[in-house]
């Protein structure tokens, strides 16, 4: 078989893999799902044609996205995943045995159910007795809950179509509006190659909202450029979490050297970003 998934982004830049087998596919009343089983990268969730996540490299997004704010929070117990319907933050947030409670909020149930029965390397979190979840909008669910969660993770597609609510200033606000006092989120915040403009404004509504907010990033190579950033969003600085000893389990991507060296940003971002505190 010569296949081959292309995802197109940004009108100017594409990402080829080679496919061996097509093991998932449907459209569902929200999105269009695939799981590819493909070369090097092994099983590939495609969500509307632009890539999820990999079975090689899922480690750099779901390890940073999940430790970096589970790390700066004194004993996080309950903890709320917007999105995520892979399982891959939720295995992450369950290593913490602080964790009493998982709420995921996510919209399409037909991502839970494919992404158990094809990707068994996450452990099927879903059996654990602390998860709790919620087929439902976001937006309404925060609205109903503040001051609820100790940590928020904000595991989305990029801002394309229904998604694009979750990069507004109207969600940044109800996430930190459901956190608890010292709890922190994180968000997928994109590329800062591609995306600085949205970038900026997010920072920017950030820092109207907490003393704390940075941006971070990890390598993904089967992402856009093979990188994927986060906006860290808390009262409580990341830097709390430096000098405490990861969960039980193994990490593939996240050490203390990475941890600290994920909020080092190139000059021309770093500019860029200062340029919204200059302002402000």
């Amino acid at each position: 078989m010569n296949l081959w998934f292309t995802e197109i982004l940004y009108g100017f830049f594409q990402t080829s893999l080679r496919v061996r087998r097509v093991l998932a596919e449907e459209k569902t009343p929200y999105q269009h799902i695939a799981i590819l089983d493909t070369d090097f990268f092994g099983r590939v969730l495609t969500l509307d044609n632009v890539i999820q996540l990999s079975e090689r490299d899922n480690m750099g997004y779901h390890e940073m996205l999940t430790h970096v704010p589970m790390l700066a929070v004194e004993n996080p117990r309950r903890v709320l995943i917007v999105g995520g319907g892979d399982g891959g933050t939720l295995q992450q947030v369950l290593r913490y045995p602080s964790v009493e409670e998982v709420v995921i909020c996510e919209l399409d149930r037909r991502v839970v159910e494919l992404s158990r029965e094809h990707f068994p390397f996450f452990g099927d979190p879903w059996s654990d007795p602390r998860v709790r979840l919620i087929i439902r909008d976001a937006f309404a669910f925060l609205q109903e809950n503040p001051g609820q969660f100790d940590v928020i993770l904000s595991d989305t597609t990029d801002p394309i179509g229904m998604a694009e609510r979750l990069f507004s200033d109207e969600f940044y606000r109800l996430m930190v509006n459901s956190l608890t006092p010292g709890g922190a989120a994180a968000t997928q915040c994109e590329q800062m190659f591609f995306d600085v403009n949205l970038i900026q404004r997010i920072y920017q509504t950030a820092r109207k909202l907490v003393r704390h907010p940075a941006y971070y990033y990890a390598h993904v190579p089967s992402y856009p450029g093979g990188v994927i950033g986060f906006m860290y969003v808390s009262n409580v600085p990341w830097t709390n979490g430096l000098d405490k000893p990861y969960p039980p389990g193994e990490n593939r991507y996240l050490n203390p050297q990475i941890h600290r060296a994920a909020f080092a940003l190139p000059e021309f971002f770093r500019r860029a970003l200062e340029e919204v505190e200059q302002a402000s």
